[in-house]
């Protein structure tokens, strides 16, 4: 390719982005100086109004659940918190842990789990995410090989339920 050739496509290129600044600012002060009217916020809306129409499926949660962001972030896909509870007690985490609402969950070697969704980090490791509780709850000792919790061999959809139950347990 020749400089000629080089220059003329960044002129083109210059001049392209120049003419957008130019439109985007006539028509910004057209619309402010006609009174009643403002057709850049009307054009803002529709195409907010056609983006949600397309774009409905990436939600994560359907349209008719509350936009409440802390609930959601401490949603386990998959977790049922009845079924977690029973898998708590039948991994014999009570032993460790007082665990509110699990038959014999008073032990005293690992934290108190009450308050558990309020907590900022899992194991003194990681996010308290439900992503990362689910990998906590399956290979603790792969994010912290020191720790006192044992690797139980808790399986994935196990550990969902289990994350799930952690959840319900907020602080005072």
């Amino acid at each position: 390719m020749s400089d000629r050739d080089r220059n003329s496509g960044l002129l083109g290129t210059v001049f392209a982005i120049l003419s957008g600044v130019i439109v985007s600012l006539a028509v910004g002060v057209w619309a402010l100086g006609t009174p009643g009217n403002d057709p850049v916020g009307a054009a803002a809306v529709t195409a907010g109004t056609f983006m949600e129409g397309k774009f409905r499926w990436l939600r994560a949660e359907p349209e008719n659940v509350p936009q409440d962001w802390v609930e959601i972030s401490k949603t386990v896909r998959g977790g049922d918190p009845q079924r977690g509870a029973t898998l708590i007690a039948q991994y014999g985490c009570g032993s460790c842990h007082v665990v509110p609402g699990v038959a014999r969950a008073h032990g005293t070697v690992g934290p108190d789990l009450s308050g558990f969704r309020d907590r900022a980090y899992i194991g003194g490791v990681l996010s308290n995410e439900p992503g990362d509780l689910v990998d906590w709850l399956m290979n603790p000792t792969t994010h912290a090989p020191d720790t006192a919790m044992p690797d139980l061999g808790v399986t994935e959809t196990d550990a969902r339920h289990m994350a799930s139950y952690l959840y319900t347990l907020r602080g005072s």
